[in-house]
């Protein structure tokens, strides 16, 4: 190796030892940079004044408030249709006709039985009369006028059963003449007539609901709440409704009726009660019965009232309090609170609007 190669390697080296010679020095003496400071680990919160409103939310469906259900008075065949399913119908309107042939026949039989049932009392009264007047001037011993007591105890006895027989069956036939009058049946209600089954039935047994005639300007929402909202909740009530299937349709209701009693439950069911609730809706375009609706029932509303947030306030064996921010630091305040909900307690008396309070 060359002198020339020996002396530059020795410059380069020299050079490398002091550079990091001077960036060790530097490092030591250049100040350390202090950790950022640590995230504030106090929150605090104005007393406002508000309007505070509590809310219980709740499920269900829409249905028609008033469905009149139409039954067949008597089994028979359908002689004439006058109406189709979903059509509108007024009050008095004919819906259809049923066959009353064979009814009309029975009556005409049974009315003949009666007055044959009659005719026969009526000889059989003739006929112990004529014996009793045969037997008036023929003495008797004591054994022949038992005899003649028992006979007449019987007839007594017969006489009532006929009479009876024959009430059972005037009120048996005065019953089959008011079916008869109901051959034709007519729309009680006004409304839309939609049909029991997919399509209209040729043949009815007594009884059989037929259809209905549903009032559709009138729809409710009927649902279930638990034992701790079902005190909350009063007829009257206002009440804010969403359409599940369409979430910007906004609707307005009140409550109608909060049910007494739980509703039925299995033996081994140990769940909290369920009570119905029945919410009566306004009319809006897109409502139908079916629906799936969510309500939001306001249990309670006040106006311009002193608030703070809930997460802020306190609560020992003392009762309710707050620290107070000051300008020598937090204070306990004692509060009085009203109206809680999830986001907001109304403060009664402990603080004035502008307050600060911390939660540390």
């Amino acid at each position: 190796m060359s002198k020339k190669k020996i002396w530059l390697y020795g410059v380069v080296a020299v050079a490398v030892i002091g550079i990091s010679g001077l960036l060790y020095t530097q490092s030591q003496s250049r100040p350390q940079k202090p950790p950022p400071p640590a995230a504030g680990s106090t929150l605090s919160f104005k007393a406002t004044r508000e309007n505070l409103a509590n809310t219980v939310e709740v499920k269900g469906k829409s249905s028609y408030i008033k469905e009149t259900v139409v039954y067949a008075p008597f089994t028979a065949n359908v002689e004439q249709w006058a109406v189709s399913d979903g059509a509108q119908v007024e009050q008095g309107s004919p819906l259809f006709k049923m066959e009353d042939k064979a009814l009309r026949d029975d009556i005409a039989q049974q009315t003949a039985n009666i007055r044959k049932t009659e005719l026969e009392a009526k000889l059989r009264t003739v006929e112990q009369a004529a014996q009793a007047k045969a037997g008036e001037t023929i003495s008797a011993s004591e054994g022949e006028a038992l005899q003649r007591f028992a006979k007449n105890a019987s007839k007594e006895v017969q006489q009532e059963l006929d009479q009876l027989n024959r009430t059972l069956a005037a009120t048996d036939l005065e019953s089959k003449r008011k079916k008869l009058d109901k051959a034709q049946i007519n729309a009680p209600d006004k409304g839309i007539f939609l049909l029991s089954g997919q399509t209209k039935p040729q043949k009815l047994a007594e009884g059989e609901a037929v259809g209905k005639i549903v009032d559709v300007s009138g729809l409710q929402m009927t649902t279930s709440v638990g034992e701790y909202d079902v005190f909350r909740i009063q007829p009257g009530m206002p009440v804010q409704v969403t359409i599940n299937a369409l979430k910007q349709t906004k609707l307005t209701g009140k409550v109608e009726k909060v049910s007494k009693f739980p509703k039925a439950v299995a033996a081994n069911d140990t769940g909290p009660a369920q009570f119905e609730v029945v919410i009566s809706l306004d009319t809006h375009d897109n409502l139908v019965a079916g629906l799936t609706l969510t309500a939001l029932i306001e249990t309670d509303n006040k106006q311009d009232v002193l608030t703070v947030s809930t997460i802020a306030v306190q609560r020992d064996k003392e009762g309710y309090y707050v620290l107070l921010q000051t300008p020598q630091g937090s204070e306990r305040r004692a509060i009085k609170v009203g109206l809680e909900t999830a986001d907001k307690t109304e403060v009664l008396e402990g603080l004035q609007e502008g307050d600060t309070v911390v939660l540390q």
